[in-house]
């Protein structure tokens, strides 16, 4: 296949997750600058299936509560509108997360590792919208399950070149579909209209450029990936530690203390977490 294939393939999914009619008129509804948080919440518990879907994220241990989160309207006063927005805005990719363990035991953890950790590294650093950007850390690696799920026998190939080589799964990828997860999250959620500031971290994380749209949060995102591997927070599909780029950790202003600080905030939390 070429890479037009490929994407016509990733871009036609439908057995897996789909938008559905309530997040595209939640959408519309969002857009305006007049509408109130009552009534997005209202909107949204009118559809049970996204209120499960929104609260059960919310309840992931992704945020790190210590009491269940039982409605929309609680949600919003502790997170805030936006990150409620971005949430259902995400939502009907839950379904692709809920596969992670199916086909790459580890994977979860890897993701809501990382969300916990770009999230915590944000606040350290003093930047905004860590809640926001702690949703792109979760959805950072869903291209592998797309993998998984539409490209089976690649799949099998480039599970079995990692292992060979012990090399990262990126490279695997490459070799075996000449693109990678990153590029393939970023089609389908562009695929779903999901916004720039969510898409952008998931496309680049791995290639990150300080010119591109969002660099920051995908400054975090990169960052917090190599982070969690280092500690070894679940299993990212490989057992490779990469290089932290010099120009993200330049553009953040991060230090040690503050790698050491997150650590030190988040060990015990996530050992309980994920049973690690």
């Amino acid at each position: 296949m070429d890479k037009g294939q490929i994407r016509a393939k990733v871009e036609g999914m439908t057995n897996i997750a789909t938008i559905p009619e309530i997040v595209t008129k939640l959408r519309r509804i969002m857009d305006s600058p007049t509408v109130s948080a009552a009534a997005i919440g209202d909107e949204i518990s009118k559809d049970q299936v996204l209120t499960a879907k929104v609260l059960r994220l919310v309840n992931s241990g992704f945020y790190g509560f210590r009491t269940p989160i039982t409605t929309i309207t609680q949600s919003m006063v502790l997170l805030g509108f936006d990150v409620v927005k971005t949430l259902v805005l995400s939502a009907s990719v839950l379904d692709i997360l809920e596969l992670m363990n199916r086909y790459l035991s580890g994977l979860w953890e890897h993701s809501l590792a990382t969300a916990r950790v770009a999230c915590a590294l944000t606040e350290r650093l003093k930047l905004p919208n860590s809640e926001e950007i702690a949703v792109a850390g979760l959805l950072h690696d869903l291209g592998k399950v797309v993998i998984a799920q539409r490209f089976p026998v690649e799949h099998r190939q480039i599970r079995a070149l990692v292992d060979l080589r012990n090399c990262l799964q990126i490279d695997a990828e490459r070799q075996v579909l000449g693109v990678t997860h990153p590029e393939i999250g970023m089609w389908l959620l562009k695929k779903w209209a999901l916004p720039a500031k969510l898409v952008y971290p998931i496309a680049y994380h791995t290639q990150f450029h300080p010119a591109r749209e969002f660099a920051d949060r995908t400054a975090i995102i990169h960052l917090a990936d190599v982070m969690c591997r280092a500690r070894g927070y679940g299993y990212p599909g490989d057992n490779r530690v990469p290089k932290i780029n010099r120009e993200a950790w330049d553009l953040l202003k991060v230090t040690m203390a503050d790698i050491e600080g997150v650590f030190e905030q988040l060990d015990v939390e996530l050992a309980d977490t994920l049973a690690l």
